[in-house]
C-alpha cells in the first residue's frame, strides 16, 4: 500500500506540486483566521445562576432561594457538581456539567429546571442565568480615572515618548511611520507625573468635576452597552463607584403626627413615576398619540434647551427635576384641607445605593470600571482588539478630565506566549535544517528532508482551523515536540536515497548497466517507507493516553495530543507523498538541464536569483526595512541552494560520517566481546534510576508564569465594605511601591456579574508587572571567581555575571542576602493583622475557583448538616495544618473560613403581641424591610439612565438600637405601635455566606504552599489531619484544589497507558510479523527511562502532568528509533542471508557491524535532529517556557540513553537472538572474529 502510494505520487508529479501550492495557500489562509489565546480554555462547562433577593441575610437567602434551585437542579442531566453561595442579598448557583457537554444545551436544560422551581421561591424573585461565558472570560479590565485636563484640548493631546513632543491632532505628527504608530493619546496631565500646566499651549490645566457616581453612571449608560455589543463579548459588568439613588428618608415623628403609613409613603412615591399612553384622538384629519407625562425628572424641550444654553449638563437638570417632583408628591390632606406633600414628612436627597463591590487604582483612592467578559468559545486575541478599538472611540466622547486605564489586558499574555512558541518553532527548524546540511553536506538534499517542517506545520495550522482548536501554548507546544520528530522520515527517505545512488555507481563502475535515477529513488523510498509509516503510527498511538485524560487535565492536554498527532501525520503523508517527488528534482548534481551551455546555465541562475530578489526589495509591499531586507536575502540564498550545482558526496567520503564510524567501530567491537558484561551493566542501571524516581516529587502541572500576579487576601467575613476598601487602598498602595510593579487594580468584593460570587471579605487586586525584566531589580550571584581581584575577575565576569534579575517567587517572597539579611517582597510589605494572604495568577484562579471553588493550590472541604461544627472542624483542621512540624516549614498560609463569622441584628416577632393589634407577620416584616433596611420602589427614566427611588428610615435611627425600637407599626385601626412592643432585638453570630456543595453545607479551608510539591504535601498532611481530627458522623472531608485534579489524571492514566501499550506491542507486530523483534524493540522504552528519570532529578523537576506526557511522547519516539534501527539489522541480515554470507557466527557479527556501524549516519541523524529540535526548548523563555521545558526534559534525557541503549545493546541483543535461531546452522562452525573496521583510508 505504501509503496503503491509512493509510486503514484512520483507518477504524477504534477499533481502532487499542485496539492503542494494549495497547502501552502490554504496555510496561510489558517494562520491569519486560526483563534489565539494564550492557554486552552480549561473551565468546566458551567451554567450560573444569578438570584438577587435584596436586603436579605445569607442565611435567609440560602433557606428560601439557593436550597431549593440547587435541589432542583441535581436532576439536570450531566450535571457532576452543583454549587451554591449565599450571601447578603444575592444567590449564586453554580452547574458544573461533564466535560464535552454543549454549553448552549445545558442552558436549556437549567432554563427548564428553571420553570419548574421558580415557583418555590418567594415573590418577586427571579433567578436569571449568568452570561454563556466560562472561568477565562475576564479577558481585558479597565477603570475610569479623572484628573486635570487642558481647557484648550479638553480631548486630549498626542505625545511622542522618544521625543516627548506634543501635538493637538494624530495628523499634526510628522508623516513617519514609526513616529505616529509610538504616539501616545494623554487625557489627563496628573501632578504626580510632573504636570502643572497644559504640555502644549502652557495654560493652566483644569479639574473634572465628577464624582464616583458620575463614574459609575457613564460605565453603566455610556460604555457597558456599547462593549456589550462588540462581537465576542458577553458581557461587560460594571466594578466600583456609587450607583446614584433618590432617597426618600422619612422621619416617623412626623408620620405619626400626620397619621400617615409608611406603606402610603411607598405607593405615593410608585403612583408618582409612571408615563401612560391615551390611544389616539383625531384633530383636524390628522392622528395624535397621547401621552401623560409622569416620570419624575420628566424635561419638556424647552426645559432641556434652557439646561444646555445654560451650560448645565442634561443629567444633572433631570436630577434636580427628580428631586422637585419628589418633594411635592401627595400623600394626603390635613383636615382643613391643606396638601400634605413628601417634602412634609421626608427629605428627599440624592445618595449613594448599598452595594458589595469597591475598585481602587494603585492605591490611589476609589474608581469605577468595567470587566469585559468573553462569550464562550470566542477568539480571544480578536475580541480584545475589538473591546480596545471600540474604548479608543468612545473615549472620545468622554467628558474632559476623564480617561480609561487598563488594569488587565489578556492580550499581552497571548501575545508573549504566541511569540515564545512561534520564536522556539523557528529555530528548531533552522536547528535542524542545518543538521541535515552538515550530515549529508548536499544543500538541496537537506532542503528535501527539511521541507517537511514549514510543510507539516502548514498543515498542521489548516486541521487545527477546521476543527476549532485555538492557537496557544499547548497546541503550539504539540508542534514543537514533534519538530525534531517529523523530519525523521524524510532524513531516512532522502539518507537511503543517496546511499542506492550511491550503490548504482559502484555497479555502474563494475560494468552493469545504468538504471532511471527515478527508478533508484523511488526503490530506495519503498524500502523504508512501510517501516516509516508504521513508526509514525506507533507515536500517533502512544498519544491514546493523552486523549482518554479528561477534566481540566484533558482540556489542557488534547490540544497538544491533536496537533502532535496533525503534525505527525501530516509528516507521514507528506513523506510518502510530496519527498519522493522532490528528491526526483533535487537530488542530483544539477538542477538546471546539463544539455544547456554554461552560458545559458549561469543566466539562468542569475535571473532566477536576482530578479524576485530585486523585486521584493522594490515593490510598496508594506514591509518594514529590516524584513525585507531579510526576505531578499533569504530569497538569494535559497535559490543559490537550490539552482547552483552540487555533488553527491559518497558516504564514505563525508567527514562526519567518517568521524562517527570511528568513534563508533571501538564500542561494537567492545560490547561485542562483552555481550554478558553488557547486559548485566544495562540491568543494574535501569535498577539504580530506582532511586532518583523515588525522590520526585508530584505535582499537578507546573505554574504558567502568565505575567501578571493577583493578589487574593482574605480577610474576617463580617468586615464592612468601609474597612475592606480602607486595608484595599492600603495593600495596594504598597503594593504599587515595588519598581517591578506598572499598575495594580484592586477590588473588594464583587463585582456586578454572576461569574463573580465573591464576598466584600475577599480582596483582589489584578498586579501589572513590569515585561522588561532589565528594569527589576538585581541581586548578587556568588560565583567561583567572586573573590578575586577586580584586575583578573572581569574575565570570567564576561561569560558569567555577578547579578542576576530577581524571580518572580523572590519578588513575592523576598530572599536573603548575605550581610543584610531579609530583602522584603510583596508578601512581607502587606502582612496586615486579620489579613491571610495568597499569591496566584488571573487566570489560573478564575479557572480554579469556578471548577473546585479552591483559590489556593490545596483546599480542604468540610462537609456536613451544621455551620457551626463546620466551622469548628475547619478551625482544627487549619490549626493542625499550621502548626505540624511535619508540615510547618512548607506553609505559606492557611487559611480557615469563619463559617459563623457573621453579624446579626435578629428582630425576634412576638406573634402574640402582633395578634393582639390585628396584625400579621408580614405586615411587621414590611417596616422591618421598609424602615430598616430600605426599599427600592421605583426607578426614574432619565433618558436612557435609571436609578432607583428609595424609601427608608434615617441614619440616626436605624444605626441606633433604643431608636430602632421604636420604629410605628401601623395597625389596621390606624393606631401606631411602637417595634419594641411587638419584637425583640438582638445581636447575634451567623453566617457571612452560606455555601453548599451538591446541597449539602460545606467549610472550605485554603492552603498556600511553597518549596514543596503538592502531592507530597498532601499525603503528610492527609495523614496529620486523620490523627488529629476525627470527624462525627454526617461529616465528610474531601482535598480538593490541584491536588484533585493530580488524583483524577493519575487514576485515568494508570487505565489508559496499558491499553496504549498493548495496541503499541500489536502495531510493532504487524511492522516486524515477529514477536521477538517487538521484544528488541521495546527493550529501548526501560532503557529510556534510565535518561528521563536522571535528568528529572537533576532540573529538580516534580511529576507533573506535563512529564507524564513529555515521558508518554518518548515512549513512542523510543519505539520509532528502535524499529528504524532494527530495519538496518534486518536490511543487513538478509542481504547477508541473499548473498550466501550467513553460515559461521563470524558472518553473523559481520552483518550487524554493518547494519549497525556502516549506516550509523541516518541513526545519528534521526536521533540528533529530534534531540537538537528539542533543545530550544530548555532555553524558551516567558510564557508557557516552564510547561515546554517540563515536556522536553524526560523526552532529552531519554533520548540520550535509548540511543546508547540502541547502539551497544540492541547489537549485543540481536547477535544473541539471532545466534539462537541459527544454532543448528552454526553448529561445529569456526568462531572467528570478523574485521569490523572497512573505512577507507584519509
Amino acid at each position: 500500500m505504501i509503496g503503491w502510494l509512493i509510486d503514484l505520487s512520483i507518477r504524477n508529479r504534477l499533481i502532487v506540486l499542485m496539492f503542494l501550492g494549495v497547502l501552502v495557500v490554504g496555510g496561510g489562509w489558517a494562520i491569519d483566521n486560526t483563534a489565539i489565546d494564550a492557554i486552552p480554555d480549561l473551565s468546566d462547562v458551567q451554567v450560573v445562576i444569578r438570584t438577587e433577593f435584596a436586603g436579605q441575610a445569607p442565611q435567609i437567602v440560602e433557606d428560601q432561594v439557593t436550597y431549593p434551585l440547587t435541589t432542583a437542579m441535581l436532576a439536570v442531566p450531566y450535571a457532576k457538581v452543583v454549587r451554591g453561595y449565599s450571601m447578603f442579598g444575592t444567590s449564586f448557583v453554580y452547574i458544573i456539567f461533564e466535560d464535552g457537554t454543549d454549553p448552549y444545551w445545558a442552558r436549556s436544560r437549567v432554563l427548564e429546571q428553571l420553570s419548574v422551581v421558580v415557583g418555590k421561591l418567594p415573590s418577586g424573585v427571579t433567578p436569571q442565568l449568568g452570561p454563556d461565558a466560562t472561568g477565562v472570560g475576564w479577558v481585558y479590565e479597565y477603570a475610569l480615572l479623572t484628573g486635570p485636563y487642558c481647557p484648550d484640548h479638553p480631548g486630549g493631546l498626542w505625545q511622542d515618548p522618544a521625543t516627548d513632543r506634543w501635538y493637538a491632532d494624530r495628523k499634526d505628527a510628522p508623516d513617519d511611520d514609526d513616529v505616529r504608530a509610538r504616539l501616545v493619546h494623554r487625557r489627563v496631565f496628573p501632578a504626580s507625573e510632573g504636570f502643572d500646566v497644559c504640555p502644549l499651549s502652557g495654560g493652566p490645566l483644569a479639574r473634572a468635576d465628577l464624582d464616583l457616581s458620575d463614574l459609575r453612571g457613564l460605565q453603566d449608560w455610556f460604555l457597558r452597552y456599547e462593549l456589550t455589543a462588540v462581537d465576542g463579548v458577553s458581557e461587560v459588568a460594571s466594578l466600583g463607584g456609587f450607583v446614584k439613588q433618590y432617597q426618600v428618608v422619612v422621619d416617623p415623628v412626623r408620620l405619626r403626627a400626620y397619621d400617615i403609613s409608611l406603606a402610603k409613603v411607598k405607593q405615593a412615591v410608585q403612583r408618582s413615576n409612571l408615563d401612560v399612553g391615551g390611544r389616539v384622538v383625531e384633530i383636524s384629519e390628522t392622528e395624535y398619540m397621547v401621552r401623560g407625562i409622569g416620570y419624575l425628572g420628566s424635561l419638556t424641550d424647552a426645559e432641556t434647551n434652557a439646561a444646555g444654553a445654560a451650560g448645565e449638563r442634561i443629567e444633572e437638570a433631570h436630577t434636580e427635576q427628580a428631586l422637585a417632583d419628589l418633594r411635592v408628591t401627595a400623600l394626603g390632606a390635613t383636615p382643613d384641607g391643606v396638601p400634605i406633600t413628601l417634602a412634609d414628612v421626608a427629605v428627599i436627597r440624592i445618595g449613594p445605593e448599598i452595594r458589595r463591590g469597591v475598585a481602587d487604582w494603585d492605591g490611589m483612592g476609589e474608581v469605577a470600571g468595567g470587566v469585559v467578559i468573553m462569550r464562550y468559545g470566542e477568539n480571544a486575541r480578536a475580541t480584545i482588539a475589538r473591546v480596545k478599538t471600540r474604548l479608543a472611540e468612545l473615549e472620545r466622547g468622554l467628558p474632559p478630565g476623564v480617561t480609561v486605564a487598563t488594569g488587565y489586558d489578556r492580550s499581552d499574555l497571548i501575545d508573549r506566549a504566541a511569540a515564545t512558541l512561534s520564536h522556539t518553532l523557528l529555530e528548531e527548524m533552522l536547528v535542524v535544517a542545518l543538521i541535515c546540511v552538515l550530515f549529508l553536506l548536499h544543500a538541496r538534499s537537506a532542503l528535501v528532508a527539511a521541507f517537511v517542517l514549514p510543510s507539516g506545520v502548514l498543515l498542521s495550522l489548516i486541521l487545527m482551523h477546521l476543527l476549532g482548536i485555538n492557537a496557544n501554548i499547548m497546541s503550539l507546544g504539540g508542534i514543537a515536540i514533534a519538530i525534531g520528530v517529523m523530519v525523521d522520515s524524510s532524513i531516512i527517505m532522502v539518507e537511503n536515497a543517496h546511499k542506492h545512488l550511491e550503490l548504482e555507481q559502484e555497479r555502474i563502475a563494475g560494468g552493469a548497466e545504468p538504471r532511471e535515477r527515478t527508478a533508484i529513488i523511488a526503490e530506495a523510498a519503498r524500502e523504508v517507507g512501510p517501516s516509516l509509516f508504521f513508526s509514525l503510527l506507533i507515536i500517533v498511538v502512544s498519544f491514546l493516553p493523552v486523549f482518554a485524560l479528561g477534566d481540566q487535565s484533558g482540556r489542557l492536554f488534547k490540544p497538544l495530543a491533536f496537533t502532535k498527532t496533525f503534525a505527525m501525520g501530516a509528516a507521514a503523508l507528506l513523506a510518502v507523498t510530496v519527498i519522493p517527488v522532490l528528491m526526483v528534482y533535487f537530488i542530483r548534481e544539477r538542477v538546471v538541464p546539463e544539455r544547456w551551455s554554461k552560458r545559458a546555465r549561469w543566466g539562468f541562475i542569475g535571473v532566477a536569483t536576482l530578479i524576485p530578489g530585486a523585486l521584493l526589495a522594490v515593490l510598496p509591499l508594506g514591509l518594514s526595512p529590516g524584513f525585507r531586507w531579510a526576505l531578499v536575502i533569504g530569497w538569494v540564498v535559497l535559490a543559490g541552494l537550490i539552482l547552483l550545482p552540487q555533488r553527491l558526496l559518497p558516504e564514505a567520503k563525508n567527514p562526519l560520517s567518517r568521524i562517527l564510524e570511528r568513534i563508533y567501530d571501538p564500542a561494537f567491537s567492545f560490547v561485542m566481546a562483552h555481550r554478558v558484561g553488557v547486559l548485566v551493566t544495562a540491568v543494574a542501571v535501569m535498577a539504580l534510576t530506582i532511586v532518583p524516581f523515588s525522590r520526585l516529587g508530584g505535582e499537578f502541572m507546573p505554574p504558567l508564569e502568565e505575567g501578571d500576579l493577583l493578589y487574593m487576601p482574605t480577610t474576617d467575613p463580617g468586615i464592612s465594605m468601609t474597612k475592606a476598601r480602607e486595608l484595599l487602598q492600603q495593600t495596594d498602595r504598597l503594593i504599587k511601591q515595588f519598581p517591578e510593579v506598572v499598575h495594580v487594580l484592586g477590588k473588594a468584593g464583587r463585582a456586578e456579574t454572576a461569574t463573580d460570587p465573591a464576598p466584600p471579605s475577599m480582596l483582589e487586586t489584578t498586579i501589572t508587572l513590569e515585561r522588561d525584566k532589565s528594569k527589576w531589580r538585581k541581586r548578587p550571584v556568588e560565583r567561583f571567581f567572586s573573590d578575586w581581584p577586580g584586575f583578573i575577575k572581569w574575565l570570567p565576569g564576561l561569560f558569567w555575571s555577578e547579578e542576576r534579575t530577581i524571580t518572580l517567587e523572590e519578588l513575592k517572597y523576598g530572599y536573603e542576602l548575605p550581610g543584610l539579611g531579609h530583602i522584603p517582597g510583596l508578601d512581607d510589605a502587606v502582612r496586615f493583622p486579620g489579613l491571610t494572604n495568597a499569591w496566584t495568577m488571573p487566570i489560573k484562579t478564575r479557572i480554579d475557583m469556578l471548577s473546585t471553588g479552591i483559590k489556593t493550590p490545596i483546599g480542604v472541604k468540610v462537609m456536613g448538616p451544621d455551620l457551626a461544627t463546620l466551622a469548628d472542624l475547619s478551625r482544627r483542621i487549619a490549626e493542625v495544618v499550621k502548626s505540624d512540624k511535619r508540615l510547618v516549614d512548607n506553609i505559606v498560609s492557611v487559611f480557615a473560613e469563619k463559617s459563623v463569622g457573621g453579624k446579626y441584628l435578629d428582630v425576634r416577632l412576638d406573634r402574640e403581641a402582633i395578634a393582639r393589634h390585628g396584625l400579621s407577620v408580614g405586615d411587621v416584616q414590611d417596616v422591618v424591610m421598609s424602615a430598616m433596611g430600605g426599599m427600592n420602589v421605583t426607578y426614574t427614566v432619565e433618558g436612557r439612565e435609571r436609578y432607583p427611588v428609595n424609601v427608608r428610615y434615617p441614619h440616626e435611627l436605624r444605626d441606633n438600637l433604643p431608636s430602632l425600637l421604636q420604629t410605628l407599626v401601623s395597625t389596621p385601626s390606624g393606631a401606631q405601635v411602637p417595634l419594641a412592643e411587638l419584637a425583640k432585638l438582638s445581636f447575634q453570630p451567623g453566617a457571612p455566606m452560606v455555601k453548599s456543595e451538591n446541597a449539602r453545607l460545606t467549610s472550605w479551608v485554603y492552603v498556600d504552599i511553597a518549596k514543596i510539591d503538592v502531592g507530597t504535601f498532601v499525603e503528610r498532611a492527609k495523614t496529620v489531619v486523620s490523627e488529629a481530627v476525627p470527624l462525627p458522623p454526617g461529616y465528610t472531608l474531601v482535598w480538593s484544589g490541584q491536588y484533585e485534579y493530580m488524583q483524577a489524571a493519575n487514576a485515568r492514566l494508570a487505565i489508559v497507558i496499558p491499553l496504549a501499550a498493548v495496541a503499541i506491542i500489536f502495531l510493532l507486530f504487524l511492522a516486524t510479523k515477529s514477536w521477538l523483534r517487538v521484544a528488541i524493540v521495546l527493550l529501548a522504552v526501560p532503557f529510556s527511562l534510565v535518561g528521563a528519570i536522571w535528568f528529572l532529578y537533576a532540573m529538580d523537576y516534580d511529576l507533573s502532568l506535563a512529564v507524564w506526557v513529555g515521558i508518554i511522547a518518548l515512549a513512542g519516539l523510543d519505539a520509532e528509533t528502535g524499529l528504524v534501527m532494527l530495519l538496518y539489522l534486518d536490511t543487513s541480515f538478509e542481504r547477508f542471508e541473499r548473498e550466501g554470507r550467513m553460515r559461521t557466527p563470524a558472518d553473523l557479527r559481520a552483518a550487524i557491524h554493518d547494519g549497525a556501524v556502516k549506516r550509523i549516519r541516518p541513526k545519528t541523524m534521526t536521533v540528533f535532529t529530534t534531540f537538537i529540535g528539542l533543545v530550544p526548548l530548555m532555553w524558551a523563555a516567558g510564557a508557557g517556557a516552564d510547561t515546554m521545558r517540563r515536556l522536553a526534559v524526560p523526552m532529552l534525557g531519554g533520548l540520550f540513553t535509548s540511543f546508547l541503549m540502541e547502539l551497544l545493546v540492541y547489537p549485543v541483543i540481536f547477535d544473541v537472538a539471532k545466534s539462537v535461531q541459527l544454532r543448528k546452522r552454526f553448529r561445529g562452525a569456526p568462531e572467528t572474529r570478523p574485521e569490523t573496521s572497512t573505512l577507507t583510508p584519509a
